[in-house]
């Protein structure tokens, strides 16, 4: 990607890394945009993954407008089993990520604190959420960033021989809300949201391949044994997280960023226990994969 600022039908774009990602600048988002540029937002994202735009001052529903120029928003997913400290309405849509409690030490929203592994939301399930779109309000002072990896540009460094064993193979993914990390394909999987899903996607968008893989939710790859398909996902996992194809974002308030989940990852660095962080998460329904 070009590293001087790039203008398109009146906006202006600059690259946030030289993997993943754009920044637009000079648009707000609080007002309905025109046709013409929503569709060149959308295009750009589509290219690069991620699109940030900071400075923004969004309401639910003017971040709900935006959201959906990429797609309907998704309702949120219930669990078969309920294991989340924090149970959210099933009526609204939006996602606060937060680690405030209430006066009675009650959650007011999830995804506390911690570091999260390298995942797509909503991979676990058979038509996984295309975009999210998440919102700044309250950011700590360090730490709390989010990191994204491109898994375009982690299908085209695939060795041949790798793409070719894995061509045409399923991985399983899986979430349990009460872990960090992987979840034990041992465990009792009909207690947990999980689905089979192609190892390699095709982004309808862009028509580009990606590695639809990742460390904290695919928890075993079709046709292997426990050890070859943990190596197997080492390896590719480590391919996906290689420092020169990872973007971290170091949030401010206002800032919004709207990724695809076909073709990114992201994770979330931790940050000190006495600092607030707080943000706001749509999420836009998606299709089944192919």
């Amino acid at each position: 990607m070009a590293t001087q600022l790039e203008s398109r039908s009146g906006m202006t774009f600059r690259p946030l890394s030289p993997a993943i990602g754009v920044e637009a600048v000079g648009v707000d988002l609080s007002k309905p945009l025109d046709a013409e540029l929503a569709s060149d937002l959308k295009r750009v994202w589509a290219e690069h993954s991620i699109l940030l735009v900071r400075g923004q001052d969004l309401s639910d529903e003017d971040q709900f407008r935006f959201a959906r120029h990429f797609g309907p928003i998704a309702p949120r997913p219930k669990p078969p089993v309920e294991k989340r400290d924090y149970v959210p309405d099933p009526e609204n849509p939006m996602h606060l990520v937060t680690d405030r409690v209430d006066e009675q030490g009650r959650r007011l929203g999830s995804l506390g604190h911690g570091e999260m592994w390298f995942h797509t939301d909503k991979c676990y399930v058979p038509a996984p959420h295309r975009a999210s779109a998440l919102y700044a309000i309250e950011i700590p002072t360090e730490g709390g960033h989010t990191k994204f990896a491109s898994l375009y540009a982690a299908y085209d460094r695939l060795p041949d021989d790798l793409r070719e064993t894995l061509e045409g193979r399923r991985a399983l993914q899986v979430y349990d809300y009460t872990k960090t990390d992987v979840a034990s394909v041992d465990a009792k999987l009909e207690e947990l949201m999980h689905f089979w899903q192609p190892v390699f996607v095709t982004n309808p968008d862009t028509g580009r391949r990606a590695l639809y893989v990742n460390r904290l939710m695919t928890a075993r790859i079709e046709g292997m044994d426990e050890e070859e398909s943990r190596e197997t996902l080492d390896r590719l996992c480590d391919l996906i997280e290689a420092p020169d194809n990872v973007y971290e974002h170091v949030w401010q308030p206002g800032d919004i960023i709207v990724w695809d989940n076909l073709s990114s990852l992201h994770a979330r660095t931790d940050w000190p226990h006495d600092q607030r962080r707080t943000l706001r998460r749509c999420t836009v329904e998606g299709v089944e994969l192919r």
